[in-house]
């Protein structure tokens, strides 16, 4: 019998049987070109950001300043 699993990207709860399908669905990646705007990019980093624990917001906030930082 199939249980309920949460999608490791969304956080919604599926049957393990259509999770799979979900996930290529609702989560597929997009193709080079498709996202070249700008605006989609961040729209896109911004909404997988928000998924994060507070641990690991903190750690990606430390890694993007330390980016900034580095020289060129």
């Amino acid at each position: 019998m199939p249980e309920a699993v949460r999608c490791d990207v969304c956080g919604k709860l599926f049957s393990s049987r259509h999770l799979s399908s979900h996930k290529r669905l609702a989560h597929a990646r997009q193709k080079l070109g498709e996202a070249t705007d700008e605006q989609n990019r961040m729209k896109t980093i911004l909404e997988l950001y928000k998924n994060l624990s507070a641990e690991n917001k903190r750690r990606v906030f430390a890694q993007l300043a330390a980016l900034e930082q580095a020289p060129s």
